[in-house]
């Protein structure tokens, strides 16, 4: 795994487990479903485990610097090689940039970083991401294996449900069963704020691999 943080599995993993529980043997119909819906169930958990704590450095060129490509969220920012309290830089408002007076602050854009001195090369960051596999899909903190899986399953099976081909009762079952696992893997962790949780269903789905004809991956 990338830089993650804790066991993490990946989402092939679960999506794996569910078509073996579910005796689904068409799995290129199924695959890239399944996929989104693991991250519609993270997003229902709520839980930043859901992500990994990064950290980079990145060059300023004209008080600007690019953003990782899997950049979900800040916490901290400091000039890079000083461990002095004095050179961490505070977040300024990105609506008035202009009257940013202060000494090292920053405000950020969708994909860049803005300092407001020029005294400064580059940045020590640490940030949320979203982890990724050796194959490039996004991976889930382990304790959310069940709660993802079920949440698969019940959406699988909503559309025989709504077809007139499941009993009532199986389906209401699925979902109290989904509902009780993602209670249980939700705990006490906070909720992302729906901006951080809108780019992280951004970068999810450019996390998926693409197929060629031939069945490899990104060929």
């Amino acid at each position: 795994m990338n830089g993650q943080s804790g066991k993490r599995v990946s989402v092939k993993r679960v999506v794996a487990t569910v078509m073996r529980n579910m005796d689904i043997s068409d799995v290129s119909k199924n695959f890239y479903h399944f996929v989104e819906w693991a991250f519609e169930a993270e997003r229902k958990i709520g839980s930043y485990k859901t992500f990994v704590k990064r950290t980079a450095t990145i060059n300023i060129v004209n008080k600007q610097a690019s953003l990782p490509n899997d950049f979900l969220s800040l916490i901290d920012v400091k000039k890079s090689g000083d461990a002095s309290s004095s050179t961490y830089f505070s977040q300024s408002s990105a609506t008035f940039p202009a009257d940013t007076d202060k000494q090292n602050s920053f405000y950020l854009t969708e994909d860049t970083i803005n300092v407001s001195t020029n005294d400064v090369s580059s940045l020590d960051i640490a940030y949320y991401a979203v982890d990724t596999d050796s194959e490039g899909f996004p991976t889930i903190a382990d304790n959310h294996e069940d709660a993802v899986s079920a949440y698969i399953m019940w959406k699988y099976k909503a559309r025989d449900y709504y077809n007139g081909k499941l009993a009532r009762a199986i389906y209401v079952d699925m979902e109290r069963n989904w509902s009780r696992l993602c209670a249980q893997a939700r705990g006490n962790d906070n909720m992302p704020t729906p901006i951080e949780m809108k780019k992280a269903a951004a970068i999810w789905n450019t996390l998926v691999p693409v197929k060629s004809l031939n069945g490899l991956l990104n060929v």
